[in-house]
């Protein structure tokens, strides 16, 4: 699901195809660890940064199995991967499929390139209750 409020986010100082894959990789991790008849919204506002002052914030928020705090700051680097491998397939939405380890690497590259920052909150894993991830994207704003 897609917030309306997307649309009223001031242009941002980034490449937009750049832009586009760094949020399809976060998108399909969210997909891929939620379960069927759980959610995946995106949402976006314009925040102060206290260092770098006014600043797009993009949020991909999920219903999924969640992410241990542990595990927060490691999910961004190339080839770590959560999960069983034997689960891991070169699916890019089937349930808990894992996969090479490179999408959140890649999105972190990405956004960290266009001069953003990229993180995650979760209060765990747990794939009885459920308790989601939201990832955080926040980009500078085109200077006028």
């Amino acid at each position: 699901m897609l917030d309306d409020a997307i649309r009223e986010i001031p242009p941002l100082m980034a490449d937009p195809e750049l832009l586009k894959k760094a949020l399809d990789h976060v998108i399909v991790n969210a997909i891929k660890y939620t379960p069927d008849g759980g959610a995946v919204t995106v949402s976006a506002s314009v925040v102060e940064d206290r260092r770098l002052g006014e600043m797009a914030e993009i949020r991909v928020k999920d219903t999924g199995i969640g992410i241990d705090p542990e595990h927060h700051k490691i999910i961004f680097e190339k080839l770590y991967q959560l999960g069983e491998v034997k689960l891991h397939s070169s699916s890019r939405t089937f349930y808990k499929g894992g996969g090479a380890g490179l999408g959140l690497a890649v999105a972190s590259g990405i956004v960290k390139a266009l001069q953003g920052s990229i993180w995650v909150e979760s209060e765990g894993r747990n794939e009885e209750t459920f308790p989601g991830s939201t990832f955080f994207i926040r980009l500078p704003l085109m200077k006028e």
